[in-house]
């Protein structure tokens, strides 16, 4: 803004005498100045919001037991996983309870695991995902056929192989044992035993029973499969131990289905199933996590004992929130990117995405309202004296007494606009302004020629 002295004379700001390389004065250079800041902070600010960093390129993994099926299943995801430049670090472990724990605790870096159902505890839903179910891991119940058997009571005063504590299998053992009111007196005798260890004990009769939690394909349940004088148990009541624990299902084992020729099982039976979860930490990034689904459709897609082709992997929401991005690639598969292109170039494409997104809906708009807003400083300079002008037009014309003061107010305007620093390519509007003095000027000396108690001091001011 401009202020008129006593003597009603105007000057300019003082700041219009400090100049830079683009003609802007030191005040136009503060706002253009804040102007920037808050396009640089809102373009920070975006970046902020959708960056994540690039996907790890090492993973560690919490399987099992060495000789269970959820080490061997981690091994063909290492395999797989090396084909794009991931390594895949294996930790063994008891089982499935040990992999939770690492995993809440991200015990020795540990971001992913295979978790057995049924283990959850309301705190998991907030600290860890589900990428969803792999595979069936039935319950499965042997027994030495001289064993007399009439319903789970039966057990009473056995000896049960019934894995080690921290297992998902003993977590199991001793929930069906105090389902069946058998933690007293009467308890069988559990054994820390598991997999091959717990098929060996059973066939040369250390144990009356082994209990295990594990998918077909675990050797120690093809073993026991096909072992003479061992029977498999049938859950007779399977629908209502469902009902009353729901993480549990019913699986229909069909006869023969394990071996047709020597018709193995001899007849139907119903087994009661969890499922195995694939369960890793809320900020796993979304590369990786179409990464190892892949991977799962590799090692679980086809067709087992207890399943058809295609059935795994499945979402699965039930005990862990789905990770959004699992979601999306149980709806619609593997996003375009990761369908055609090798794992790397995933990464750089989606780095180029976080970047330049935030410079499209930023740094696009910006390169339209910058230069807009130079133009404006820029004829602002001269378009804010032509308000001036236009008052000391009206005041000359209308109070002839305040002529002289007007005609010399036009002069102190006119070494302003002398003054005045624009770029070359807003020069004619000054040179316009300049047309605009002298035209206001030879007006009111016209005026002042015409009034005779005013020529005088025309020719004076006209001087």
């Amino acid at each position: 803004m401009t202020t008129p002295d006593r003597d009603g004379s105007v000057h300019g700001p003082r700041a219009e005498s400090s100049f830079d390389g683009l003609g802007l004065t030191r005040r136009e250079r503060i706002w253009v100045g804040l102007v920037v800041a808050l396009v640089v902070v809102a373009l920070a600010a975006l970046v902020a919001a959708v960056w994540r960093p690039a996907p790890p390129s090492r993973v560690v993994m919490s399987t099992g037991p060495a000789d269970g099926a959820y080490h061997v299943w981690a091994l063909r995801y290492r395999e797989i996983l090396a084909r794009q430049g991931v390594e895949l670090v294996l930790l063994p472990s008891a089982g499935a309870v040990e992999n939770l724990q690492r995993l809440r605790e991200r015990q020795q870096g540990v971001t992913l695991a295979l978790v057995q159902g049924g283990l959850a505890d309301e705190a998991d839903r907030h600290r860890l995902v589900s990428l969803g179910a792999v595979a069936h891991e039935p319950l499965w119940i042997f027994h030495r056929q001289s064993l007399p058997v009439d319903g789970f009571w039966s057990f009473a005063g056995s000896r049960i192989a019934g894995g080690p504590p921290g297992s998902g299998t003993r977590h199991v053992t001793d929930l069906l044992l105090q389902r069946h009111g058998l933690i007293d007196t009467r308890s069988p005798t559990v054994l820390p035993s598991s997999g091959l260890a717990a098929a060996s004990a059973l066939e040369r009769g250390e144990v009356d029973m082994a209990l295990l939690v594990a998918a077909p394909e675990a050797p120690a349940v093809q073993r026991l499969l096909r072992a003479p004088e061992i029977d498999l148990w049938h859950w007779r009541r399977a629908e209502a131990y469902a009902r009353q624990m729901p993480v549990l299902g019913r699986l229909d084992l069909p006869e023969g289905a394990v071996d047709l020729v020597a018709n193995l099982p001899a007849r139907d039976l119903t087994l009661l199933s969890l499922k195995a979860l694939l369960v890793t930490t809320p900020d796993i990034h979304p590369v990786l996590v179409d990464l190892l689904l892949d991977a799962a459709r590799e090692v679980h897609g086809g067709s087992g004992l207890l399943h058809r082709a295609g059935d795994f992997p499945q979402p699965d929401a039930t005990e862990y929130p789905m990770s959004a991005d699992a979601e999306r690639y149980h709806k619609s598969g593997p996003s375009a990117l990761q369908r055609y292109l090798p794992y790397w170039a995933v990464v750089w494409i989606q780095r180029l995405i976080y970047f330049g997104l935030p410079l499209l809906v930023v740094g696009l708009p910006m390169t339209r309202v910058l230069p807009a807003l130079y133009r404006w400083v820029m004829r602002r300079r001269v378009y804010r004296l032509y308000g001036e002008l236009a008052f000391i037009e009206r005041e000359g014309a209308t109070d002839p007494s305040r002529r002289a003061r007007a005609l010399q107010r036009l002069a102190q305007i006119e070494q302003r606009v002398h003054r005045l620093r624009t770029p070359a390519s807003f020069a004619a509007e000054a040179y316009m302004l300049r047309m605009h003095l002298d035209f206001v000027r030879g007006r009111l000396q016209a005026l002042s020629r015409s009034a005779p108690g005013d020529a005088a001091s025309g020719a004076s001011s006209g001087s």
